[in-house]
């Protein structure tokens, strides 16, 4: 390889490491804007700790181990899929709804700054298999809210499980930005 071509090759690696390590800075103020978040969640409900919730502890499991990319790429998913079931909010307590605003206020920040992390990254040729199995917990999420008529104990059980995914997600972007320092 002739010198010139090295330094181009050099150089594009660099510049590729660069914007990704810059686009993806955010997840180190993840914790900050998610713990607004957790505040809020914990304001909007009664007694979260008394209700029983399914949830997909072994898909987190599943993710920490799997590439940055795709940690990243199911931390923006999982927001999308509570600001869609926290949309609902037309049936909730109406005092509750500035609540519910500032809460999704938080999460779409959250997501935008994430997707732009996700931009820099090869999307994959098919859907991973977290994205159909974290689709499919919120898609029995809101049937169950459904089905129970938005009633404030389904509502207690959406809060408590969105509590917990939060929780989570923050464990996960913890270890990406980890990794992404790394590099």
């Amino acid at each position: 390889m002739k010198q010139t071509q090295m330094w181009t090759y050099i150089c594009v690696i660099f510049v590729t490491l660069l914007s990704q390590c810059s686009a993806c800075r955010w997840l180190g103020r993840y914790r900050m804007v998610n713990a607004d978040s957790l505040t809020l969640i914990e304001k909007m409900g009664g007694h979260p700790g008394t209700v029983k919730v399914r949830f997909p502890g072994h898909l987190y499991n599943l993710i920490g181990d799997a590439k940055v990319e795709d940690q990243v790429r199911f931390l923006v998913l999982t927001l999308d899929q509570i600001i869609n079931l926290m949309d609902s909010n037309e049936h909730m307590n109406p005092e509750q709804w500035k609540l519910v605003e500032y809460f999704l206020k938080d999460l779409h920040r959250q997501s935008s700054e994430l997707k732009e992390c996700v931009a820099q990254y090869q999307k994959p040729s098919h859907m991973e298999s977290y994205e159909k199995k974290i689709t499919r917990h919120f898609s029995t999420l809101k049937k169950s809210l459904k089905k129970k008529k938005y009633s404030s104990h389904a509502w207690e059980q959406i809060r408590r499980a969105v509590k917990t995914h939060l929780q989570r997600m923050e464990i996960i972007a913890n270890n990406a930005n980890k990794s992404l320092a790394r590099v």
